[in-house]
């Protein structure tokens, strides 16, 4: 097995396999695995998914796996560090920056379970695997400007894995309930979670060209709760995310998720999870 390490807060090693000699084992952050060769079958959660090459997975921290190699098999890895989650400020500026990649690492870290085993179309790799070539070449020229590089390709290879869990959510939802626009109106929310004004329900109401009471009325009939109680369960799902990979003050995610400030959010956490946001911080040290 080969490794090589690029810089502290992602990590790119090009591994090689010629049996599984890993075991079970969860990793403590994100982990972006690429086969450049070889197939087997990659246990994730006690699922089996066989992969074989130009195959992506994305693992999370909750995610258990381990390969059972068939030929020999070489992987390209991207390890998202707890360096990645630690607040990056300018000097002499006082807001937390929270990343776009991160925010997108949330998206997919809510939404990845609807997608098993490789997660990219077959539309998609060539791309992919032109991105992971070049990753590569960067990673090993140590030329000017790699990191600046490496950092886009990383961003531009999650933008094609969240859309493509989104594709496939929508497809899901359409084959189940062609009618329904539930999937639309949650994707919207999502999207847009970190806006206060396009999260009003008058501007949802407007983008979907429906009145603020009729697009409620029919959110309700269709999923049980109502828009606002979802943007709030959905705000309360990212800052777990947050308070267990990040080292942002819960006044500060409660910043960036416009909650009103920390008492806010603590109540509304408490009212959720019967305990405070510091509780649960506690209890996730990593």
């Amino acid at each position: 097995m080969k490794s090589l390490q690029l810089f502290t807060d992602k990590e790119i090693t090009i591994k090689e396999l010629v049996s599984n000699n890993s075991g079970l084992h969860k990793h403590h952050f994100f982990e972006l695995i690429y086969v450049l060769d070889g197939t087997g079958i990659h246990n994730i959660n006690n699922n089996r998914f066989e992969f074989s090459k130009s195959d992506v997975f994305l693992l999370t921290p909750e995610d258990e796996h381990t390969f059972e190699i068939s030929t020999p098999t070489r992987f390209c890895i991207v390890d998202f560090t707890k360096g990645f989650f630690v607040k990056n400020r300018r000097v002499g500026e006082t807001k937390a920056d929270v990343s776009d990649m991160y925010k997108q690492l949330e998206f997919i870290f809510h939404n990845h379970h609807c997608v098993k085993g490789n997660i990219v179309s077959n539309s998609d790799k060539n791309i992919f695997k032109a991105l992971i070539s070049q990753l590569i070449k960067e990673k090993d020229k140590k030329q000017f400007f790699d990191e600046i590089i490496i950092q886009d390709i990383i961003f531009l290879l999650l933008h094609l894995i969240a859309r493509n869990i989104q594709e496939n959510i929508s497809l899901f939802s359409k084959r189940e309930n062609p009618k329904s626009r539930v999937h639309e109106i949650t994707t919207y929310i999502q999207q847009h979670i970190y806006d206060s004004e396009l999260l009003k329900i008058s501007s949802i109401a407007s983008h979907f060209g429906k009145s603020p009471d009729h697009l409620n009325r029919y959110f309700k009939g269709e999923t049980g709760s109502t828009i606002k109680d979802y943007i709030i369960r959905y705000k309360l799902n990212l800052v777990q995310t947050r308070l267990k990979f990040s080292d942002l003050t819960i006044s500060e995610i409660a910043g960036e998720l416009n909650f009103t400030d920390e008492s806010h959010l603590n109540k509304m956490f408490k009212s959720a999870f019967s305990k405070t946001a510091k509780q649960y911080k506690n209890d996730h040290k990593q």
